[in-house]
């Protein structure tokens, strides 16, 4: 899931007109967010890919880099890590699958 956090603290008509609209963004923008992006240490416009777990698995850095806030190949590469990361979920037991006879498949 992708969403967007408006760390300014501005109202959805604000945050619809500076932002969204004026960069065509499509997914869901959270508002009042600026506890959110202060807990992840951000103070400025920020890519970050958080996982499952709370986890940062990437994070742009404007300073670094102005240029290029987002490099596409790290956020695919931090988005296989974090799906790697996820646990496969565990089989049904055995005895939970209710026996089913041929004739009954048949019938159906």
């Amino acid at each position: 899931m992708l969403l967007g956090i408006d760390m300014w603290d501005g109202t959805a008509r604000q945050v619809d007109a500076v932002f969204r609209q004026g960069t065509n963004t499509t997914y869901p923008l959270l508002l009042e967010g600026r506890a959110v992006a202060r807990e992840y240490g951000l103070d400025r416009e920020n890519y970050l890919l958080v996982d499952h777990e709370g986890v940062i698995r990437y994070l742009s850095d404007w300073r670094s880099n102005p240029g290029k806030r987002f490099d596409q190949g790290a956020v695919r590469q931090a988005i296989a890590q974090a799906l790697e990361a996820i646990p496969a979920p565990e089989p049904p037991p055995v005895s939970a699958v209710a026996p089913v006879s041929w004739g009954e498949v048949k019938s159906k």
